[in-house]
C-alpha cells in the first residue's frame, strides 16, 4: 500500500510540476497562447483551462516542432525521466466499467479491446458518479506494469453506448496508436490487414498513389471497400485520376474535418470548394487519405512557394500533419530533387538530408506502432458497431416503443424513462 501511495503522489507531483512549468516558463506560456489562438479554443472555466493545459503538455508540440514534454526535460534536467517517458506513452480512450474494485476499476478499453485494472489518482469515494457498466473517457498511464487513471474527461451512462462509441472513434482517429497499445494480437491483425490492403491496391492500380478530386473521392472509397470485401474484382484507374481545375490550398472547414463519420464513410464532396485528394498506400502502415496531396506534388514539381496560392501553408500542413507517414515524405524526396531545399525554405531550417527531416517531423513514429486512421477504423469493432448504429438509426428510428415507462432512460440521466425523455 505504501508503494501505491508513493507512486500516486509521484504522478501527482510530476503533473503539478508540468502545469507550473507550462504557466511560468516564458517561451512555453507564449506557445500555449498561440496554440489556443491557432485552434480557436475559448476557455470559459478554470477546469477547462486545466484540461486544456494538460492535453497541451502531454500531446502537443511547440511551434518549432519540439514536443512539450521534451522541452520540459531539456529545461528540467533533474526531472524523473522514466515518469516523463511513461507520460509520453499515455493515451486517451473510452473504457467500459466491468467491475468496481476497492481501489480500482476493472475496465475494457474500446480502442484496443484489452482489459485493464485502472487505479485513479483520487479516492474512489470522490468518483461515486461512475457506476457499473458506465463508460468513462479517460487518459491512462502505465508505470511498472500498473495502470493509472491520469485524467477522466467524461462519463457516459450505460445506456449511452452510442456516444461512447463516437468518442472512441474520435480518439482512434486522433491517436491511432491507441489501438495497438499493450495488445500484440491487435498489432499483428493490423499488420496482416495492411499487407492485404497493399496487395489489393498495387494489383489493381500498379502504383501506390492516386490523385483525384474531392467530388470523386467518395466513390473511390466505396469501390475500394467493395474490392477489399471481394464484391468486385477491379476498379478503373482512369475513372479517378483527375486534377482540380486550379491547384490551390485552403484550410478545410473545421466542422467538416471533425465530422469523422462523414469522412470515414464518404462525404468529401460536401465541401463547397473543389480540391484534390490523394490516396497513398503505405506498405507498412496502410492506406492514407491526404487532402491536397496533388497540390503538394505540383508545388514540388514547380520547386517554388510563389506560383501556387498558399503554397507555404500547404507544405507546412503536409509536413506537420500526423496523418502523413514518413514513407510518403521519403517518397516525395525521391521524386523531387528540390524537396529538401524547399522544406528548408518553408520552415527556415538547414536540413542536410531526409533522415534529419524524418527525425525532426516524425519523432512519434519512433515511439509508437503507428498505422493510418483508415486501417485502424477498418480493424475497429467499435467503429463497425457505430456504423451499424448509424445505419439502424437512419432506417429504423428509435421511437421508444421498446422502452418501458419505468425503465432507466436511454439518455443516461439516471431517471426513469417516463420522467425524462418519454414526452420530449
Amino acid at each position: 500500500m505504501a508503494g501505491l501511495i508513493e507512486t500516486l503522489n509521484s504522478i501527482s507531483s510530476t503533473m503539478d510540476a508540468l502545469i507550473d512549468f507550462a504557466v511560468n516558463d516564458k517561451d512555453l506560456s507564449k506557445d500555449f497562447e498561440n496554440f489556443l489562438i491557432k485552434n480557436e479554443i475559448n476557455i470559459e472555466r478554470q477546469n477547462e483551462l486545466n484540461d486544456c493545459i494538460i492535453n497541451y503538455i502531454l500531446d502537443e508540440k511547440m511551434q518549432d516542432n519540439t514536443r512539450v514534454l521534451d522541452y520540459f526535460l531539456k529545461k528540467n534536467q533533474n526531472a524523473d525521466i522514466n515518469m516523463i517517458s511513461s507520460f509520453k506513452k499515455s493515451f486517451k480512450s473510452v473504457f467500459r466499467v466491468n467491475k468496481i474494485l476497492k481501489n480500482a476499476y476493472s475496465c475494457t478499453c474500446l480502442a484496443n479491446e484489452m482489459d485493464f485494472e485502472l487505479i485513479p489518482l483520487v479516492k474512489m469515494t470522490n468518483l461515486r458518479g461512475i457506476g457499473l457498466y458506465d463508460f468513462i473517457k479517460a487518459r491512462i498511464v502505465e508505470l511498472n506494469g500498473v495502470f493509472y487513471l491520469l485524467e477522466i474527461f467524461d462519463c457516459f451512462g450505460q445506456f449511452r453506448e452510442y456516444q461512447a462509441n463516437v468518442e472512441t472513434v474520435k480518439c482512434l482517429i486522433k491517436y491511432p496508436e491507441s489501438q495497438t497499445m499493450y495488445n500484440d494480437k491487435k498489432l499483428k491483425e493490423l499488420q496482416n490487414s495492411t499487407g492485404f490492403f497493399y496487395e489489393k491496391f498495387m494489383t489493381v492500380f500498379s502504383c501506390d498513389e492516386i490523385i483525384t478530386t474531392n467530388t470523386l473521392a467518395d466513390d473511390f472509397i466505396k469501390e475500394f471497400n467493395l474490392l477489399i470485401d471481394g464484391k468486385i474484382q477491379s476498379i478503373s484507374k482512369e475513372k479517378y485520376i483527375k486534377n482540380p481545375e486550379i491547384f490551390k490550398y485552403f484550410k478545410l472547414n473545421e466542422d467538416y474535418e471533425d465530422d469523422f463519420i462523414k469522412n470515414a464513410t464518404g462525404g468529401f464532396s460536401a465541401s463547397e470548394k473543389a480540391y484534390d485528394i490523394g490516396f497513398f498506400m503505405d506498405k507498412t502502415s496502410g492506406l492514407y487519405i491526404v487532402p491536397f496531396l496533388g497540390t503538394v506534388n505540383e508545388i514540388l514539381k514547380q520547386n517554388s512557394l510563389a506560383t501556387i496560392e498558399n503554397a507555404k501553408e500547404c507544405i507546412e500542413n503536409f509536413m506537420l500533419s500526423d496523418k502523413v507517414s514518413p514513407n510518403l515524405i521519403i517518397k516525395k524526396n525521391e521524386e523531387f530533387k528540390g524537396f529538401i531545399p524547399l522544406i528548408n525554405k518553408a520552415f527556415d531550417k538547414d536540413f542536410k538530408d531526409i533522415r534529419e527531416i524524418i527525425n525532426f517531423f516524425r519523432q512519434d513514429w519512433i515511439i509508437y506502432n503507428k498505422f493510418s486512421p483508415t486501417m485502424v477504423l477498418y480493424n475497429s469493432k467499435t467503429f463497425e458497431k457505430l456504423i451499424g448504429m448509424e445505419s439502424k438509426e437512419k432506417s429504423e428510428p428509435d421511437t421508444g416503443k421498446n422502452i418501458g415507462r419505468n425503465d432507466p432512460c436511454p439518455c443516461g440521466s439516471g431517471k426513469k424513462y417516463k420522467n425524462c425523455c418519454l414526452n420530449v
